[in-house]
C-alpha cells in the first residue's frame, strides 16, 4: 500500500468561500423553512435527541441534520441555530469513553452513525480549529483499529465505509499540518485502512463490471424476501446493500478515497465507469440515479430518492478532489441546478421522499415503487422514512465547498459556478475574489479581484462539457476564445498573475440541446438545465403537524405531449427573483410546439411508460410551455417526439 496523500484539487475551508447573490439567498429559504425549525417541531433531532444524552432517536439522524445545519448557520451568521449546532457538538466531544468510542451508549455498537458524525465534526473543526475534534478522531480510530477485527464491519457500515475512509484521509491530512501524532505504538492507521478495505462492500468492483443492468424488481420480489428472511438475511439473499440507492450514490467516493492509500488500480476510471454505468442502467434527464428504494431502471416515472441526491453531490466532491476531473463539476451541477429544487418546496416546508423525471401527478396513491410507501412521492414533512427529513440539509451548504479548489499546477480552480466569495492565502499574501453571476440561468460568469498580489499564481476556470464555444476576458480584453465542439470539459488557464482590481469574465454559449433517455425519448437542456413542462398545478394540503403541512399535487393542465423531432424554441429570460427557482417568475422560459399522445396516459397512478420514438400523436399542434426542471413540481422532462412530415 502506498502512503501517497497528494491528489490534484483540494477543497478550501468553509471559512474561505462564502455564498452570495441567489445562492446565498437559496441558504436563507433552507433556514427560514424546515431547516430551521425541525430541532423544534420532530422529535427525532429535537432535545430528547441520543445525540443529546437523551432518550430519543439515537443513530442517523441527528448526524445528519447537522451535517447541514452547522454549515448552514455558518454562511448565515446565525447565532441562535449555530448555538443548537453546537450543542450536539459538545455533548458528543464530551461523549467520548475510555475505550475511544462516542455517541449515544444506546447505540454504541452502531459503526455507521458515527461516520456521520465525523464528518460533522469536520466542518466544525475547519471553522473553530478546536483540537479537542482531533483527539477524539484519534482515539476513535484507535478504538476501530481494535474493535473491527472482534466485531467486523456489515450491512450500512460495511456499505459506507467510503464515508469513514473520507474521514480518515482527511485526519491524515491534519496530521501533515498540525504535527499531531497518534497515541500508542501499536497504533497503524494504515493496517487500519487495510482492514476497512477488506471488510467494506467492494464498490470498486461493482462500478467496473456493473452487475444491476435492470430494475431491483427484475432480480427479487421484495413481498417475497421480506415475507421469508430476516433483516439480517437481506444482504445474501437480495443484495440489499449493494443495489440500495443511497448506499450506490455513497458509494461512488469509495474509489476516490482508496486513491490516496492504494496505487493497485486506476480508481479514476473506475469512478467515471461507475456513474457512467448508473447513468446508463438508472439514470434521468435531472442527473438522479432511479431508486424506489433500490436501483429501479432509467424510466422516468420510477423514483429518485432525495437522500441519493445530496450524497451523490457529496460523493462528486471527493471525487473531484481526488481526480481533479471536469466531468465530475458537470454532473454535481446537472443535480444541484435541477433535480435538487425540484423535490423540495420552494419555501423549504416539504420535500418528497422520491421524485419523478416525469412526474404528473402527486398523491397518496399506489405506484409502481420496487418497496416505498404509497406517500413517497408526496410534498410533506416525513413522507415514507424520516432519513431525508434530517438529510436533505446538506445538499446547498456543501454545494458551496465545492465551488473553488485549489490545484497543483493551476493555482486557484473556479470549478463549479455560482455567486460567492473566496477569501483565502498564497504564498503567505491575501487573495480576495467576488464572482458575481445568474448562473445556471445566464451565460456570464464576472470574477472581481478584490485584494490580491501575485505575479505567479495561475487561475484557471472549468469550460463545462456543454459548452460549445467560449470567451475569456481579462479586464476588457478578450484574452481566449474557442469552439468547444467536442466538448470534452477541460480546465482551462486564464492567465497567470492576479493583482487587486482585475476583473475576469467568462462567457459560455448557453445553446439549447437535446439529449435522448429512456425509449429513445428527448430531453431539452440549455447549459446545466434541463427544462420541463411548465403545467398547471393545484395543490391539496393532507395533513399538517406542527406547522407542517402535508401536499398532494393535482395537475390542472394537459401533459401528454409529444415534441417535433428538431422543435424551434422562442427564449426569454429574466432576472433572477427571490424565490431562484420559482414556478411563477421562473427565470427562464422556452416557449415551443407540441402535440398531445392521447395513448399515453395514466398507469398506477404516474405517467405511464414512454412509447418508443418517434411516435404519431393525435393532436393538433399546441404552444406549450418548459422552464427549469428545478422550478417544477409538476413536469414532463423526457418527451416522445414526432417527425414532422409537413417540413
Amino acid at each position: 500500500m502506498s502512503k501517497k496523500t497528494e491528489k490534484r484539487l483540494h477543497t478550501f475551508t468553509i471559512p474561505e468561500v462564502k455564498p452570495q447573490g441567489w445562492l446565498k439567498r437559496q441558504l436563507e429559504i433552507q433556514m427560514q423553512g424546515l431547516t430551521g425549525i425541525l430541532y423544534d417541531i420532530w422529535d427525532s433531532v429535537g432535545s430528547y435527541s441520543g445525540w443529546l444524552g437523551g432518550t430519543g432517536e439515537n443513530w442517523e439522524r441527528a448526524p445528519y441534520y447537522l451535517d447541514g445545519l452547522l454549515p448552514l448557520a455558518y454562511y448565515l451568521d446565525d447565532t441562535q441555530h449555530w448555538e443548537t449546532a453546537c450543542r450536539f457538538v459538545e455533548w458528543t466531544l464530551g461523549s467520548q469513553d475510555e475505550e475511544g468510542n462516542f455517541g449515544p451508549i444506546a447505540s454504541k455498537d452502531d459503526y455507521w452513525s458515527r461516520f456521520v458524525m465525523l464528518k460533522v465534526l469536520i466542518q466544525y473543526y475547519e471553522i473553530k480549529r478546536d483540537g479537542r475534534v482531533l483527539k477524539l478522531f484519534d482515539k476513535y480510530l484507535q478504538y476501530l483499529y481494535k474493535r473491527i477485527r472482534e466485531v467486523p464491519m456489515k450491512q450500512w457500515s460495511s456499505a459506507r465505509i467510503g464515508d469513514l475512509l473520507y474521514c480518515i484521509r482527511w485526519y491524515c491530512e491534519q496530521g501533515e499540518k498540525e504535527h499531531i501524532h497518534t497515541e500508542g505504538d501499536s497504533f497503524d492507521i494504515h493496517a487500519l485502512v487495510r482492514m476497512l478495505r477488506e471488510q467494506a462492500l467492494d464498490w470498486a468492483d461493482i462500478f467496473e463490471d456493473f452487475p444491476f443492468t435492470r430494475p431491483a424488481g427484475y432480480y427479487y420480489n421484495w413481498d417475497k424476501e421480506y415475507s421469508h428472511f430476516s433483516w439480517e438475511d437481506y444482504h445474501d439473499t437480495m443484495k440489499y446493500h449493494a443495489n440500495h440507492i443511497v448506499n450506490v450514490t455513497m458509494g461512488f467516493k469509495y474509489p476516490a478515497m482508496l486513491s490516496y492509500f492504494f496505487e493497485d488500480r486506476d480508481y479514476g476510471a473506475i469512478s467515471l465507469a461507475g456513474i457512467e454505468n448508473a447513468r446508463k442502467y438508472h439514470g434521468v434527464a435531472s442527473g438522479a440515479v432511479n431508486g424506489d428504494e433500490h436501483l429501479s431502471g432509467n424510466n422516468p416515472s420510477q423514483g429518485a430518492e432525495l437522500c441519493s441526491v445530496v450524497e451523490y453531490m457529496f460523493s462528486l466532491q471527493t471525487m473531484l478532489e481526488a481526480f481533479g476531473l471536469p466531468d465530475f463539476a458537470d454532473q454535481m451541477e446537472r443535480l444541484a441546478y435541477n433535480a435538487l429544487p425540484a423535490t423540495i418546496t420552494e419555501d423549504f416546508m416539504a420535500h418528497q421522499y422520491v421524485q419523478q423525471a416525469n412526474q404528473v401527478l402527486v398523491s397518496r396513491a399506489k405506484r409502481c415503487w420496487f418497496n416505498n410507501n404509497e406517500e413517497s412521492n408526496m410534498f410533506g414533512l416525513e413522507p415514507n422514512f424520516g432519513c431525508c427529513t434530517a438529510n436533505m440539509h446538506q445538499g446547498w451548504p456543501k454545494f458551496v465547498k465545492s465551488l473553488w479548489y485549489r490545484a497543483e499546477d493551476l493555482g486557484l480552480v473556479s470549478m463549479v459556478f455560482a455567486p460567492c466569495s473566496l477569501e483565502t492565502e498564497a504564498e503567505g499574501r491575501k487573495i480576495c475574489i467576488r464572482e458575481e453571476t445568474e448562473y445556471p440561468f445566464k451565460d456570464k460568469i464576472t470574477y472581481h479581484v478584490e485584494e490580491a498580489s501575485h505575479e505567479n499564481l495561475e487561475f484557471g476556470i472549468r469550460i463545462p462539457q456543454w459548452c460549445t464555444s467560449y470567451k475569456l476576458y481579462k479586464n476588457g480584453t478578450c484574452i481566449k476564445e474557442e469552439d468547444h465542439r467536442e466538448k470534452t470539459g477541460v480546465i482551462m488557464p486564464v492567465c497567470r498573475g492576479l493583482k487587486t482590481g482585475d476583473v475576469i469574465r467568462a462567457e459560455f454559449s448557453m445553446d439549447i440541446e437535446r439529449s435522448y433517455w429512456f425509449r429513445n425519448s428527448m430531453a431539452v437542456e440549455r447549459g446545466p438545465l434541463v427544462y420541463a413542462l411548465d403545467m398547471k398545478e393545484k395543490w391539496k394540503t393532507v395533513k399538517e403537524v406542527a406547522g407542517v403541512r402535508d401536499y398532494e399535487v393535482y395537475p390542472e393542465s394537459a401533459w401528454n405531449y409529444a415534441l417535433e423531432e428538431n422543435p424551434a424554441f422562442e427564449v426569454s429570460i429574466n432576472p433572477v427573483g427571490e424565490t431562484p427557482f420559482s414556478k411563477a417568475h421562473p427565470p427562464v422560459k422556452l416557449k415551443t410546439k407540441g402535440r398531445r399522445l392521447d395513448a399515453w396516459e395514466l398507469e398506477a397512478n404516474s405517467a405511464g411508460t414512454l412509447p418508443t420514438s418517434p411516435v404519431r400523436p393525435d393532436g393538433e399542434e399546441e404552444e406549450i410551455a418548459l422552464i427549469p426542471y428545478g422550478c417544477t413540481k409538476l413536469r414532463v422532462s423526457q418527451f416522445p417526439w414526432y417527425i414532422n412530415e409537413d417540413r
